[in-house]
């Protein structure tokens, strides 16, 4: 029997979830949640605590056997949350526009994506077998409804119970994910949420020995740490390096579409999302009618933003660096010293054209700091082979290649490290579909790989 389920609210964004308990953090620090589009805050939330995070993952451990050992209670349990997901889509929706800033219409189409994602990971089979234990998660503030789910349930439907830590900066999708849960009757203990900072209760979580899993999806600064972390205690994990997505157009590409796409992803996703497609290589003879057609479609793109004033300042040292090498800003790289962009962390929509895949421009483009913003990197080529070797930064590996009329050869002689390619289509399309790197699913295999 269906059961509906209340969405969270401030008694539980201001606490933890542990052992199936709403409950404060062990000191009483919290810290304001604001939203990216103007400054207002959106709630508060508990600062944790290395004691927070144990207490969390003791529950987890308490319950993981019984969780492991009952598949039938189990998959009840989780198409009751996928079914959930999808009644929910559109609150769900608004809760992760809202404290993200993003278009509506993009998180809908988000939501949209990811119900049809769960109801098909609860239908089959646990991807890689059982496997008792607890799972630790680390997010990232890119997507974060999205980030918790293709995190989460996956974890869950191979038999394993979860820690989560959000983002600080996004912390309201996961608050939901675990309302969700807790509301539908999951034992205590299977989902555990601790709010806080990376350094503190993130950090915590990473230096648990005994993890099943730790999965961490967050920048290069955090997953240092974690990687560290895990060389000691000797935890299995798997890190999600953002922004690896890329564009691939042929001359016998169809530009629209290609043009389309990127820029759609643009509108709704900071390049540092999951969904972004941040960087377009394109054959040398279409580059300028793409860049074209690209440049006429964001004429309406409204700014885009970031969740904090550092990393919108990050996004545009980010442009200054490019232009430094050789690379020329087409649109976009200043923040207007107007009213609307001084009340919230804004930046308008950039483009930049790096020039050839073998100028100093197009590898200081692949090969830096993580990008940031709602800025799109055009690279041009003449022949697919001169891509080979041009991808080397490890978060290419985490992510998808999209191609665009190219044939098996093309792809082949480009040589790309991504694990799933896509023909004629967006990640938005592989997240509904499930074609995900096993690098979204916490290490467990994917639908579909290279």
């Amino acid at each position: 029997m269906s059961v509906a389920v209340e969405l969270p609210g401030d008694e539980q964004y201001a606490r933890n979830l542990i052992g199936g308990r709403w409950e404060f953090p062990a000191a009483p620090f919290d810290y304001e949640i604001r939203n990216p589009l103007d400054g207002t805050v959106t709630t508060v939330v508990p600062l944790s605590s290395r004691f927070d995070v144990g207490r969390a993952v003791a529950a987890a451990r308490s319950a993981a056997p019984s969780w492991a050992a009952g598949p039938t209670a189990r998959r009840e349990l989780l198409t009751r949350l996928a079914a959930e997901i999808g009644r929910c889509a559109g609150p769900l929706a608004r809760l992760q526009a809202l404290e993200t800033g993003l278009e509506p219409a993009g998180s809908r189409a988000a939501l949209q994506a990811l119900s049809r994602f769960s109801g098909a990971l609860v239908s089959g089979e646990p991807r890689g077998g059982p496997a008792a234990g607890v799972s630790g998660h680390i997010l990232s503030w890119g997507l974060p409804f999205a980030e918790v789910v293709c995190a989460v349930l996956p974890q869950l439907h191979a038999g394993r119970t979860a820690v989560i830590k959000p983002s600080l900066r996004a912390p309201m999708s996961a608050a939901a994910f675990a309302q969700l849960a807790t509301g539908l009757g999951f034992p205590p203990g299977v989902v555990n949420l601790v709010q806080g900072t990376g350094v503190d209760a993130g950090a915590a979580v990473a230096r648990t020995p005994g993890l099943a899993a730790l999965h961490v999806r967050a920048g290069a600064r955090t997953l240092g740490q974690a990687t560290r972390a895990a060389a000691v205690t000797g935890t299995p994990l798997t890190c999600l390096r953002a922004g690896g997505n890329i564009a691939l157009a042929g001359r016998d590409a169809d530009l629209a579409r290609v043009a389309g796409a990127v820029t759609s992803a643009l509108r709704a996703h900071s390049a540092g999302g999951p969904l972004s497609l941040p960087l377009v290589c394109v054959d040398s003879s279409a580059a300028d009618a793409l860049v074209d057609a690209i440049l006429i479609r964001l004429e309406t793109c409204r700014p885009a933003p970031l969740p904090a004033e550092p990393l919108r300042d990050r996004a545009l040292a980010g442009i200054a660096a490019a232009a430094a090498a050789g690379a020329t800003v087409l649109r976009g790289g200043l923040v207007p010293d107007d009213a609307r962009h001084r009340m919230g962390w804004v930046l308008p929509p950039a483009v930049i054209m790096a020039g050839p895949v073998s100028g100093q421009a197009a590898r200081a483009a692949t090969g830096g700091a993580d990008p940031l913003g709602p800025v799109l990197t055009v690279l041009t080529w003449r022949s697919p082979a001169e891509l080979a070797g041009m991808f080397s930064h490890p978060r290419y590996a985490d992510a998808m290649a999209c191609a665009w009329g190219l044939g098996d050869a093309e792809l082949a002689a480009a040589a790309l490290p991504h694990t799933v390619f896509l023909r004629e289509t967006t990640p938005l399309t592989a997240l509904a579909d499930g074609t995900l790197p096993t690098a979204w699913t916490g290490g467990l295999p994917g639908s579909t790989s290279r």
